[in-house]
């Protein structure tokens, strides 16, 4: 899928084929493309998944066609180019019906269309939260009068309607472009920022010291500015503009830190939570949840900062009116005993424990958790990490679920299991245990009387989300 001169994305007007369309990421670039006047289709290995009939309903509403993922859409359509993901294997149907096609990574293609736009981009990456502040910052700007594009890894709730299913939005002629650029698959190279957001640097995908180079990197390729953690000040390269925010305050020992920002005074509530961020004299009130959430308004807030100088006096109040994004931190009611039920995408060990932090601060305890692996590379990766952040987040009471590891198809070795796992924890000491299926932990969360809230956890797999809202409900 490589050639020996990099492949262009050809001009607007131009036929274009997803491979993999079904994917977050993919999708949202689909839709952006055809906002852009591209003639769009594409296939997906789950085009028949029930979990994703509506969002195939809604790109299908946009005037995108979708093929079986068998070689027939690329014959069908006859594509100027290929867009593919890092999912893709190259015994791909698709991919060998159109071998003599360029070939663009999704990444390189969206970095590509973006750079063609005049607006200034700003890229938030990091190991965790990206998605949700980047939806923060398109809904904070939209609230400060702003026109925005964004293209994001999640479906933003705000932006949610019939026809979109939220992680694209485009107002016209927008002023600012809102994009959340992966480190996974190391793709996040492909981007130019004007603003760069670099959130933490977390557990997931490589190791630390490989992490801390990619971001590096990342903050060089910035423009105008940066925002990060203080903590990460060396990442960022001398001379670039930046603004720093923190968890908590600097030691009064400590240096003076001009402009840093904080979150003081939290509390949860009903609704979500309240705080106040160093250096804002308005408190933020918002529907998000958690400690988590509060450091992410810091990061969206000295990012506003650096865009919008003129406008800081206002930008708190910008804050509230974010709705957040589906499966982040979202909410159901249980009608049969009022008691919340909450999927998360949570899937590495600093999201889990925020995840489980924010329940616990909203709700109290003990905690009921069933955790999906959302492949088995990332749980054999994560293994001794997510031990070491479940003995430190977990209480005695608590109760922990390893659902079988999700797998989307394609190459695996298909260990560790979900079994393996928790088998390893409990001889640790950790009170968790495994089930075979769904069906297994509905009943042993249903015995679960004591819990305050039960919290499902998992990324990749559309269907939690709805096992989530129906769990229960049958007695």
């Amino acid at each position: 899928m490589t050639s020996a001169s990099k492949p262009t994305l050809p001009a607007r007007g131009a036929k274009v084929f997803f491979i993999g369309i079904g994917g977050i990421g993919m999708s949202a670039l689909a839709q952006m493309l055809r906002y852009l006047g591209y003639e769009v289709s594409g296939s997906d290995r789950g085009l028949e998944d029930p979990g994703k009939r509506e969002l195939y309903d809604q790109l299908r509403a946009q005037g995108i066609r979708l093929f079986a993922q068998d070689g027939s859409g690329v014959k069908a359509s006859a594509p100027d180019c290929l867009i593919y993901s890092a999912a893709v294997e190259s015994d791909n149907a698709d991919l060998q019906a159109g071998a003599a096609l360029p070939h663009l990574h999704r990444a390189e293609a969206l970095a590509q269309a973006l750079n063609r736009m005049s607006a200034p981009q700003v890229c938030v990456a990091g190991s965790s939260g990206k998605t949700s502040v980047c939806a923060w910052l398109a809904s904070a700007l939209r609230a400060l009068g702003k026109r925005i594009l964004m293209v994001n890894g999640g479906y933003v709730l705000d932006f949610e309607s019939g026809l979109m299913p939220g992680n694209f939005y485009a107002d016209e002629n927008p002023e600012y472009i809102l994009v959340e650029v992966d480190e996974s698959d190391r793709s996040i190279s492909a981007f130019s920022p004007d603003y760069a957001v670099l959130l933490n640097v977390g557990h997931d995908h490589y190791g630390e010291t490989e992490l801390r180079r990619v971001f590096a990197d990342f903050l060089l390729a910035a423009d105008r500015a940066a925002v990060l953690p203080f903590e990460l000040a060396e990442l960022c390269p001398a001379g670039l503009r930046r603004r720093y925010f923190a968890q908590e305050p600097p030691p009064s020992s400590g240096e003076c830190i001009p402009g840093l920002a904080y979150p003081e005074s939290f509390q949860a509530t009903a609704q979500g939570c309240r705080f106040v961020v160093s250096g804002f004299d308005a408190a933020v009130h918002c529907r998000q949840n958690g400690l988590h959430a509060a450091w992410n308004a810091c990061a969206v807030l000295q990012t506003l900062v650096l865009m919008l100088p003129e406008m800081s006096a206002a930008l708190p109040g910008s804050l509230e009116a974010f709705q957040g994004v589906r499966q982040r931190f979202e909410v159901f009611k249980n009608t049969a005993d009022g008691k919340a039920k909450i999927n998360d995408y949570a899937h590495n060990p600093e999201k889990i424990c925020a995840a489980i932090q924010a329940a616990r601060l909203r709700f109290g305890s003990p905690l009921a958790i069933a955790f999906q692996p959302h492949g088995f590379g990332p749980l054999g990766f994560m293994r001794d990490s997510l031990q070491e952040a479940l003995a430190n987040c977990l209480q005695a009471d608590d109760q922990f679920i390893f659902l079988p590891v999700y797998y989307a198809g394609g190459t695996s070795s298909h260990s560790p299991s979900s079994s393996e796992v928790a088998a390893q924890y409990q001889s640790a000491g950790l009170q968790v245990q495994a089930v075979a299926n769904r069906q297994e932990a509905e009943e042993i969360l249903r015995r679960n009387r004591c819990k305050t809230c039960t919290l499902v956890l998992g990324a990749r797999d559309a269907s939690l989300r709805t096992w989530t809202r129906e769990l229960f409900k049958m007695q």
